[in-house]
């Protein structure tokens, strides 16, 4: 069963009013946005959900908070994306620091294919860990990552299925953010935000959120179904 005390999760806005000018943290014990940069913009679905419209030159949301929930050693990270221009990698989510390259963890789309990936660094060798399900078809698809530093290997999902992983750089670690050294300032969704802001979203996202704990394949199966009629899946 899925524990709603998630990190962080935008509210689920329907009709014709337009939310607020960021993402909206509502999970217990917390209350902080994540404002848009760029000209990031909220768009209806026919649904009447709102979701956001990102370009992939200058949009994405940022909170400039340090050593974000560093004390976990496994968490989850989900998102409802929908893209097709892969001319370059996408950032779905990442925390990372803004003085270097060297210190973060992201889930992304990979360039060309689409597949959804985990990549992640703490100051040493790259990790980089590659799905083999395309997710830039156009198409609302769930976007799951789940790790686990002590239990080792990070789980990717795509809708209500795992995905067969390839890596690509370094190992499968499964190192989560108490593995990434303690010098991260900010979260983003729509970027990578380290040295410089890179790696842009060019579609619309829903509903990045956080919980500390590994989903299983009940927990994916369970909230694709609670949430895919809202994206006609």
């Amino acid at each position: 069963m899925i524990i709603t005390d998630c990190a962080f999760e935008p509210r689920r806005y329907t009709g014709p009013v337009v939310p607020p000018n960021g993402l909206e943290d509502i999970s217990k014990g917390r209350k902080w946005d994540m404002g848009f940069l760029g000209t990031a913009q909220w768009t209806r679905l026919v649904s009447g959900l709102q979701v956001v419209l990102l370009d992939g030159n200058s949009d994405y949301a940022l909170r400039p908070e340090a050593n974000w929930r560093q004390e976990d050693n496994a968490g989850t990270v989900v998102c409802w994306v929908n893209s097709s221009v892969l001319t370059n990698d996408q950032t779905i989510w990442a925390t990372s620091d803004q003085g270097t390259d060297v210190n973060f963890i992201q889930l992304r789309l990979a360039q060309t294919t689409g597949f959804i990936e985990i990549v992640q660094q703490d100051g040493g060798p790259l990790n980089q860990i590659t799905g083999d399900v395309a997710c830039g078809d156009g198409v609302w698809h769930l976007c799951v990552v789940t790790g686990d530093t002590i239990g080792g290997a990070y789980v990717l999902w795509v809708d209500d299925g795992a995905v067969g992983l390839t890596v690509t750089a370094g190992g499968n670690t499964g190192n989560w953010l108490n593995a990434v050294y303690d010098i991260r300032n900010n979260i983003t969704v729509g970027a990578w935000v380290n040295t410089g802001v890179e790696q842009y979203f060019n579609g619309m996202v829903w509903g990045p959120r956080y919980w500390p704990y590994v989903f299983t394949r009940d927990d994916v199966w369970t909230l694709f179904n609670k949430e895919r009629g809202w994206f006609a899946r």
